[in-house]
């Protein structure tokens, strides 16, 4: 059973294709982050990075890197989302919630289909 602060990584999908080597972070249904391997880096190069944010956050340099592999990275990213986890309230989780749901494919129809209309412009550039 999964409690309020287990971190799940999911397969990345963009456009419903999923992603090999890649993985976005989800925590209380909110992407937090991600971890994947970056193809074509010169080998003396770690080949994998991490990013680790939530929505209304700032990202600080200390909150993404490079890693050897999948499950280093995994413990770079444990740590820095302990510190970022440890400084959320309440309200900066409410907030991050909130972001997140405009980002999510099934309420991108319902925001483009309830934004207010653009007023009209005349030819003079005042509003019709």
């Amino acid at each position: 059973m999964l409690d309020n602060e287990t971190v799940i990584l999911h397969v990345t999908k963009i456009d419903g294709k999923s992603y090999r080597n890649d993985y976005t972070v989800m925590w209380r249904g909110l992407p937090i982050g991600r971890i994947r391997k970056n193809p074509g880096l010169p080998a003396h190069i770690d080949q994998w990075s991490w990013g680790c944010n939530v929505y209304g956050q700032p990202s600080l340099s200390r909150d993404s890197g490079q890693g050897t592999d999948l499950e280093n990275c995994k413990a770079k990213f444990k740590i820095a989302w302990g510190r970022i986890r440890a400084g959320l309230t309440d309200w900066d989780i409410a907030t991050a919630q909130k972001c997140g749901e405009g980002n999510r494919p099934e309420n991108a129809v319902h925001r483009r289909h309830h934004s207010p209309p653009k007023p009209r412009v005349s030819a003079k550039g005042r509003p019709d």
